[in-house]
């Protein structure tokens, strides 16, 4: 993954470069690039994307605009879709967000994409927050009290939503009930559902945590961020955002402070190691991997060059509370084939996790 000062050092070189090369047949001047985001408009994603396309489109061509096109459902599945079956191989047409690797290996209901088929142009991590609201019966007003409740009550997208799953796993692996209540389309739903309390408990993204609670029901005292999840390195470790006040711990942390010292063991601790190397990765730009070689590599560029951009780095640091983290091309095409890694047992929790259930 590049962080932003190793990519300063190679800003003026690529510079240098670009000056005395000409441009590939100048295929993106003057063209619409739509930019599919597979999440509700108003949400952490669609901000994310903004902000990057917005930048991206000065180094992609002369006169070049890149359109956010908004196509939520299904937890993101049918975003992915619409990118396969409803556009062509020619590098105009791109997708901005999760890449559902978790969708495809359990074969979802309505999964018609085939990772197989795309080609990432890069990715960035980020890390999530489970907020609960502190009135919620019978009271969490410290970290340690979620163990008290008997039945949270959590809101989310879908079955597959990824923040979801952040909001749900960790209370499965402790053993902890709750009811799950789906529907909430974005960010701005779920934030005005636990406000309204309807809800007890979400996951958000960084930038929803610091665009709808930091200042709002967490500054309030109405809610209690109660632990974090982060991308799992190559080492095993869980990565340290730097983001978040350092009283908020990791979940596996959270865990061992209130398990006796020990970290979680089991298929569904599997399942949850497997979403954070996976599902921890949601800002990524995707192309068909049949769309020509030349404008892969221009659309790849053009990425790299945008992470050295002073005013997306600006935007970034200001949504994200830290310098902006991407791999870009071959460094990250592992996302897109080692998916299939994980043992029977944590895709059987995975699974279940996601079942719908039956309406009586």
């Amino acid at each position: 993954m590049l962080s932003y000062k190793s990519l300063l050092l190679a800003a003026g070189a690529v510079g240098l470069m670009a000056a005395t090369t000409p441009s590939q047949a100048g295929f993106y001047d003057g063209k619409d690039v739509t930019v599919i985001i597979n999440a509700g408009a108003g949400g952490g994603l669609t901000r994310s994307g903004r902000l990057f396309t917005s930048n991206m489109k000065k180094y992609l061509g002369k006169g070049t605009d890149m359109v956010i096109k908004n196509i939520a459902g299904a937890g993101g599945v049918k975003g992915m879709n619409f990118l396969q079956e409803k556009s062509k191989p020619n590098g105009l047409t791109l997708l901005w967000g999760t890449s559902q690797q978790m969708a495809q290996l359990l074969k979802l209901r309505g999964v018609r994409f085939d990772l197989a088929k795309l080609a990432v142009i890069g990715a960035g991590s980020s890390s999530y927050v489970s907020i609960a609201r502190t009135d919620f019966p019978p009271g969490i007003k410290s970290t340690a009290d979620l163990l008290k409740v008997k039945k949270m009550i959590v809101g989310g997208r879908g079955a597959t939503d990824g923040l979801g799953l952040w909001a749900r796993l960790p209370l499965k692996i402790m053993g902890l009930g709750y009811r799950y209540v789906p529907g909430y389309r974005g960010q701005p739903k779920l934030n005005a559902a636990i406000r309204a309390k309807e809800i007890g408990l979400l996951g958000t993204g960084s930038t929803g945590y610091f665009a709808f609670y930091e200042n709002t029901i967490l500054k309030s005292g109405e809610g209690i961020a109660l632990y974090y999840h982060s991308n799992l390195g190559p080492d095993g470790k869980f990565a340290n955002p730097g983001v978040f006040p350092k009283s908020l711990k990791h979940f596996s942390d959270f865990y061992k402070d209130t398990h006796g010292g020990k970290l979680p063991t089991g298929p569904l601790w599997e399942a949850y190691k497997w979403l954070s190397k996976f599902n921890s990765r949601p800002f990524g730009l995707y192309t068909l991997k049949g769309a020509p070689a030349d404008r892969i590599a221009a659309l790849r560029a053009a990425f790299k060059k945008t992470l050295t951009d002073k005013d997306f780095v600006a935007g970034w640091r200001k949504a994200q509370k830290a310098d902006p983290n991407f791999g870009v091309g071959k460094e990250v095409e592992w996302i897109l084939t080692e998916w299939r890694k994980i043992s029977p047992e944590a895709k059987a929790g995975l699974k279940a996790l996601t079942a719908k259930k039956k309406k009586k």
